[in-house]
């Protein structure tokens, strides 16, 4: 009995030893649960299946900028944007799986939304309860990163777009593969038209001033690159200077596959600095008698010194006038961040390469000039002060402008013309098949009725009658068709009497009175008369479609400066908006026709008043 007794003791010693080892180390794992759940770098959230939170470590809180308490009391739906579209087939997915991880809005205190990655586990605890954990990662400071590169990529993309240098490459054959950037466009090399152009052909007249190595022309230097050297320095095509670097390109097996060029125009430094070296004498005549306006700053902005085409420019009687009233050269630009653009530029390089700025006159009238400036610094590089080269832009961009204007007004007034020729050619058709056609066809029906009467019955001559007015009616309709396109009373008669018979014609067509005022003089120019003889259709057609008048006056006179018509109706006038609008061809057409002589038009009309049109031709 007592053996069984120590027996049973020694069991239960070695029973109550195994538990208090299996209860220390589930303190123990706890315990090391605990310091991982409090120390994480993570934010760790558990929740119960009705999604109230149960429990959250010290980074939840810090990322949700609330207390655990806080946190708690919210639950998942308080702390989750539930606006996300993620969300539901995130639920779903960890339903079917038990686990799921991906992106979600969440919400910090305040209803702030963030970014996070979320990794959520479905777990059965100690109780035998379901319960969730939520892993955290904010991704605020990662997605403030990604957008940053963005931008700087962005940025860097728009540098070297923008950017007065030009990058180039080519293939090994020395093809233009890519041609980007403004440098190159001064010498006719446009980016990306280039591509597929041989570079041995663009850079024929490309000249080496300080190219490394003994390099004297374009095809050497293309002939080295592509033999594996690279080459920097300077060269000179067309006139203008560029500062060169040219580079191999290898593949994976070190095998050149073609070159990269980059070029940066350095004509205004290169200028500037051969300028620097001329003797004061000379540089003291060009800066007073030189059309292009120079001025010298302070580096704080104080204009020190301007020659007189600067002041002219600005509107100034002479440069002591503008030195006496203005005092700092920022006051000049339309925007001052331009002026703090130039300084930073000059900042950066010591020199800024031609730019276009609005700037003020003292009339407070703006206009455009191209800006080059330097910086000009002693022996020791201490910064004297910076000077600037100003070029009236103003007359370049007008021009610029009327160009544009002019080439989209003869592009229309093509399509214009190409129609008048469709139209024409469409009515000659018509009209031939209608009249001449039909009265042929006639014609042959009464020949064929002539030849049974012609010796036996007196209604042959009848017919015979009926065939001769039928004939000239029938010529006279060719001679109006032949007349319409071009009349040939103009070539043979003169201006004077082509406008007398065209308005005639009109007459007894519309019913509308013309009366006329016509010199005689001698209208020898043929061209010029063609030119006042379309004028004068376009515009009595212009009377029939949108007049309604019931007369129009038109008077011609010669002088010794020119030759004048002018056309006046009694109408329902022109819109002012419609006299210079491009979707008026027919004007558009007249003025066209009018200028390659150097004339011009005037118009001039008012509501109820009728239109007056008046052509001048120089002599």
């Amino acid at each position: 009995m007592q053996q069984e007794l120590d027996s049973l003791k020694k069991s239960s010693s070695s029973d109550l030893a195994g538990y208090t080892s299996i209860e220390n180390s589930l303190k123990e794992s706890e315990e090391r649960y605990r310091m991982l759940f409090e120390n994480s770098g993570e934010a760790i959230l558990l929740t119960n299946p009705d999604g109230s939170v149960c429990s959250a470590n010290p980074e939840a809180c810090r990322i949700f900028d609330m207390s655990e308490a806080e946190i708690c009391e919210k639950g998942r739906n308080g702390i989750v944007d539930l606006n996300d579209k993620r969300l539901e087939p995130g639920l779903n997915e960890r339903k079917k799986t038990g686990k799921i991880r991906g992106e979600l809005n969440l919400l910090r205190k305040g209803g702030i939304k963030f970014p996070a990655e979320v990794t959520s586990t479905i777990f059965i605890d100690s109780s035998g309860n379901e319960r969730t954990s939520m892993i955290i990662c904010d991704l605020s400071e990662l997605k403030k990163a990604e957008e940053a590169k963005r931008e700087s990529q962005e940025l860097f993309r728009m540098v070297i777009f923008n950017a007065p240098i030009s990058i180039f490459a080519t293939n090994k054959q020395g093809i233009f593969i890519l041609h980007e950037g403004k440098a190159l466009e001064k010498v006719g090399m446009k980016p990306g038209e280039n591509v597929g152009v041989s570079a041995y052909d663009l850079f024929s007249e490309l000249k080496v001033v300080g190219l490394n190595g003994e390099v004297t022309n374009g095809e050497s230097v293309i002939n080295r690159v592509l033999n594996g050297e690279s080459l920097s320095g300077i060269t000179e095509l067309n006139g203008v200077y560029f500062d060169n670097q040219f580079a191999p390109m290898l593949d994976i097996n070190n095998q050149v596959t073609g070159f990269i060029g980059v070029a940066t125009d350095i004509s205004t430094r290169i200028k500037a600095e051969a300028a620097l070296r001329e003797s004061e004498a000379r540089y003291r005549s060009f800066f007073e008698n030189s059309l292009i306006g120079i001025s010298a700053a302070s580096p704080d902005g104080r204009l020190l010194l301007v020659n007189p085409a600067y002041a002219r420019m600005y509107g100034y009687e002479n440069p002591e006038k503008m030195l006496a009233e203005v005092t700092d050269v920022g006051v000049l630009f339309a925007n001052q961040a331009d002026r703090k653009k130039v300084l930073q530029k000059l900042r950066m390089n010591g020199f800024m390469e031609a730019k276009e700025f609005k700037v003020v006159r003292r009339d407070g009238s703006r206009f455009f000039v191209l800006v080059s400036a330097y910086e000009i610094r002693n022996a020791e590089g201490k910064l004297l002060y910076n000077q600037a080269i100003h070029l009236d832009h103003s007359e370049q961009k007008k021009i610029e402008e009327e160009l544009r204007n002019s080439m989209e007004l003869l592009e229309k007034l093509n399509h214009h013309l190409q129609e008048i020729r469709e139209i024409e050619r469409a009515t000659v058709s018509r009209e031939i098949h209608d009249e001449l056609g039909q009265s042929m066809t006639a014609l042959k029906l009464d020949l064929n009725q002539m030849h049974k009467f012609v010796n036996a019955n007196p209604e042959a001559v009848i017919k015979l009658e009926s065939m001769i007015e039928l004939v000239s009616n029938t010529i006279k309709d060719v001679q109006r068709i032949a007349s319409n396109l071009r009349p040939g009373i103009l070539d043979d008669l003169g201006l004077v009497s082509a406008i007398e018979w065209y308005c005639d014609e009109f007459e007894k067509r519309t019913g509308i009175k013309c009366k006329l005022e016509l010199d005689d003089s001698d209208y020898s120019d043929s061209r010029k008369n063609l030119v006042f003889f379309r004028a004068l259709q376009e515009t009595l057609t212009n009377v029939i479609r949108h007049a309604k008048a019931s007369s129009v006056s038109i008077k011609l006179q010669q002088l010794n400066k020119g030759t004048t018509m002018t056309i006046q109706d009694d109408g329902i006038g022109i819109p002012k908006e419609k006299i210079g609008s491009n979707k008026s061809l027919g004007l558009i057409s007249m003025r066209e026709r009018v200028k390659q002589f150097n004339g011009k038009i005037d118009i001039s009309s008012k509501k109820g008043n009728g239109t007056k049109l008046v052509i001048f031709i120089p002599s």
